[in-house]
């Protein structure tokens, strides 16, 4: 993946460095180089690398930069002379990565220099500096400031090369409580129509509710295959020796690793709750990899508040077994985190002889194919309402089944036989831009939960994550939805995606 460099010293570089830890440390990869100790930070995400050298040797440089694909440099240094060595280095190094440099003086000879190098932006003033270097962070959204709210009710969007947006018309897109208002591209404006074709390279402008304007930014800034992206960039698991067995938590480690390997997750962390058996702990521990942490917790801390510390960390899916799920309490945590739900079954989602310890690079032979290829038959969906239209839905379906190359089935259940053409031209849009295949099967009478039970060939069904499964078992079965019934059925692998309610 794509590095962002950032070299750094001074107050402002500090106070830079400080806002993007807070707000914005799963959004990239990132590789901080400082010379001054006060930069490392105590804890440190693993999205970061920190090094501590001299930065104006060309040779230090060169061997910590070596096999890096960086995208962006930050050059934030309180001395201009030191700045300017550097970014003779980047410049000489990498031809088209684009350079933000601080600056405390706009003047003639940086003007100049930017025109003879259009990727080189050079930004001046202590208090703008930092508000502006944020700004140009990619995967960040511009919020224009000085009228309306400024709470991000009013958004300018780049629109990356691989993004879902792009290619697509306005109107194939659903826009509920938010709109596309206009197109920036190659420095001119136009207003979006239905009938405007969005670009890679084109900036959108766009407004809506502040509280789905920020998922939207992420939407739009996620490109096809990189679940669990836009979620986060982390898997998580949750064992409890309480409640499971040492074979269900050995199965569901192997399931989280094979999830994990095959999608852009990360890092994987297993966190082992009410630990109990010592040679069980040894045996999880042994699986322990540089991109895998088992964490045991000593400490007694329960399951909720344990989810709920994090909240807000950028955790892209959580993995759990049917004896945590099956809780009431649980589930809600889990729906109150906005995180997507990998759900163990019966069935895996592993192949027969996949081998945990086997590295990502040998997981795909030479013409791009599984050497592993999941369990499962393929991805389903079933739909008995609108559900479809929520965009989280459809993106996260085939944004997995193209990572994990799975085709994608569509059960449409309607009892009073009025079969929208809707479902078929939403669906196809979205198979087209992943390039996977989908078909649908209707019907007015086969009960989707019988349907799901016979199936003679185990399968990945996605659900939407409604507050209905929430509620206890009993007052499932007075529920019209289909989602407050489908997770008792522990036949299939399930992904519980959250949804705007």
């Amino acid at each position: 993946m794509k590095h962002i460099l950032l070299i750094v010293d001074g107050e402002i570089a500090l106070q830079f460095l400080r806002d993007v830890l807070k707000s914005y440390y799963s959004n990239n990869l990132y590789i901080v180089i400082y010379q001054d100790s006060i930069f490392l930070p105590k804890e440190i995400p693993s999205s970061f690398e920190f090094y501590h050298c001299d930065y104006t040797s060309s040779f230090r440089l060169n061997n910590l930069l070596a096999n890096k694909d960086i995208s962006d440099a930050f050059i934030v240094l309180k001395d201009p002379n030191e700045a300017h060595v550097i970014y003779e280095y980047l410049r000489s190094n990498y031809k088209k990565i684009r350079i933000i440099k601080s600056i405390y003086d706009s003047n003639k000879k940086y003007q100049e220099l930017m025109n003879k190098d259009s990727n080189l932006i050079c930004i001046s003033q202590t208090e703008a500096m930092s508000l502006k270097l944020l700004s140009r962070l990619p995967n960040v959204p511009v919020v224009p400031r000085g009228f309306g709210l400024e709470q991000g009710e009013v958004m300018e969007i780049g629109v990356p090369s691989g993004s879902v947006f792009a290619h697509r018309q306005v109107n194939t897109i659903q826009q509920i409580n938010w709109r596309i208002i206009g197109i920036y591209r190659r420095q001119n404006f136009m207003l979006a129509t239905s009938q405007s074709i969005i670009m890679p390279g084109d900036t959108l402008l766009v407004a809506g509710n502040p509280n789905v304007m920020h998922t939207i930014y992420q939407r739009i800034k996620s490109e096809m295959g990189q679940f669990p992206l836009p979620f986060g960039m982390e898997m998580y698991l949750f064992l409890d020796m309480s409640l499971q067995s040492k074979d269900q938590m050995l199965f569901d480690c192997r399931e989280a690793i094979y999830l994990h390997r095959h999608l852009k997750s990360i890092h994987l962390t297993i966190k082992i709750l009410h630990p109990t058996n010592f040679k069980t702990i040894r045996e999880i521990d042994s699986l322990s990899q540089n991109d895998i942490s088992i964490i045991v917790d000593y400490n007694s801390q329960d399951f909720i508040q344990t989810v709920r510390n994090k909240f807000g960390k950028k955790i892209g899916l959580i993995v759990v077994g049917n004896e945590l799920f099956s809780k009431r309490n649980y589930r809600k945590v889990l729906w109150q985190s906005k995180i997507p739900v990998f759900k163990t079954a019966k069935s895996a989602i592993s192949a027969k002889d996949y081998n945990p310890n086997i590295e990502k690079s040998k997981l795909q032979n030479n013409n791009n194919k599984l050497c592993y290829p999941p369990a499962v038959s393929e991805s389903l969906i079933v739909i008995t309402s609108d559900s479809y239209k929520d965009y989280n839905i459809s993106t996260v379906i085939f944004d997995i089944s193209k990572q994990l190359q799975l085709n994608v089935k569509i059960y449409d259940f309607e009892p009073d036989n009025h079969f929208s053409n809707e479902v078929t031209e939403h669906f196809s849009n979205i198979s087209r831009i992943f390039e996977r295949k989908f078909f649908i099967e209707r019907t007015n009478s086969h009960n989707p939960i019988l349907y799901l039970q016979n199936l003679k060939e185990p399968v990945l069904q996605f659900v939407p994550f409604r507050a209905s499964i929430t509620k206890s078992r009993i007052l499932a079965f007075t529920k019209v939805q289909f989602e407050s019934l489908s997770f008792m059925v522990d036949m299939n692998p399930q992904i519980f995606i959250p949804i705007a309610e």
